[in-house]
């Protein structure tokens, strides 16, 4: 087999792993976005900057502790209502939304359903007709 040959063959085979890996790409119908509706979300960012700023400027932001099997979430005032969106980064499918609502600074949520690993908490609440949006994460053990 002379030089010639094995370019040939070279170049075939190189050419046949793109071929196939731009198939197993296009045939893949996974996208690793977090939020499907993303573009109306950053159209809408200027109320999630207000609320992070009311957040910012009343100190407002909530302590977050896990308690065995029960998520403690102690807020600055009393009587908050709003929703808690739990995403999973591992795996969307995970992802729960719950609201809430609590007469006191604590509320409470049992999470011994939840998988464990990590995961990202997003709090959005109003009080006082003000409303307030904070991010942490958390592992659940």
């Amino acid at each position: 087999m002379n030089w010639g040959m094995k370019i040939v063959i070279g170049l075939g085979t190189f050419m046949l792993f793109i071929v196939g890996a731009g198939i197993y790409m296009v045939t893949q119908d996974s996208d690793s976005l977090l939020d499907d509706d993303y573009y109306e979300k950053s159209l809408a960012y200027d109320e999630v900057y207000d609320r992070k700023q009311n957040l910012v400027d009343d100190h407002a932001k909530p302590s977050i502790r896990l308690e065995q099997d029960t998520l403690v979430i102690v807020f600055k005032r009393p009587i908050n209502k709003g929703q808690l969106v739990f995403r999973r980064p591992s795996d969307g499918t995970l992802d729960t939304k719950i609201p809430f609502y609590t007469d006191t600074e604590v509320f409470r949520l049992p999470i011994s359903t939840f998988v464990k690993g990590s995961w990202s908490l997003e709090i959005s609440w109003e009080n006082n007709n003000k409303a307030y949006i904070d991010t942490q994460s958390l592992y659940v053990q």
